[in-house]
């Protein structure tokens, strides 16, 4: 999906970094990184954040990943997308934070459908 965004942003004109443990590709007068959970970079301030595919915050072998990003990722404000078997996880953790939380569901769009218009 970074790919994907990537391409997608860019060819819109939104330039676009791509951050994944694979590759690193930077659009000179970027404004925007699309990245891997993984490569989430926590010494970089954000208006906004995106964190997709929240659920895999309780995958045993890259959770840690997701719980880093939401825990580290110094924006204003970090939109989560995901099945909805993490809200518990995600609102527990926002207010231990002492953050807030709110809770929008949506149907899901076919992400080619977006990126391909």
């Amino acid at each position: 999906l970074a790919m994907e965004v990537y391409e997608a942003l860019n060819h819109r004109g939104v330039y676009c970094d791509l951050v994944t443990g694979q590759e690193v590709l930077k659009v000179p007068g970027s404004s925007h990184v699309s990245c891997t959970a993984e490569m989430a970079a926590l010494n970089t301030h954000a208006d906004v954040a995106v964190i997709d595919e929240i659920q895999l915050i309780g995958d045993e072998q890259r959770g840690f990943a997701w719980t880093r990003a939401l825990l580290g990722l110094p924006a204003n404000t970090i939109h989560v997308c995901g099945d909805t078997s993490a809200v518990a996880l995600v609102r527990h953790m926002a207010n231990t934070c002492g953050d807030e939380f709110e809770l929008h569901t949506y149907e899901r769009w076919d992400a080619g459908a977006w990126l391909e218009s």
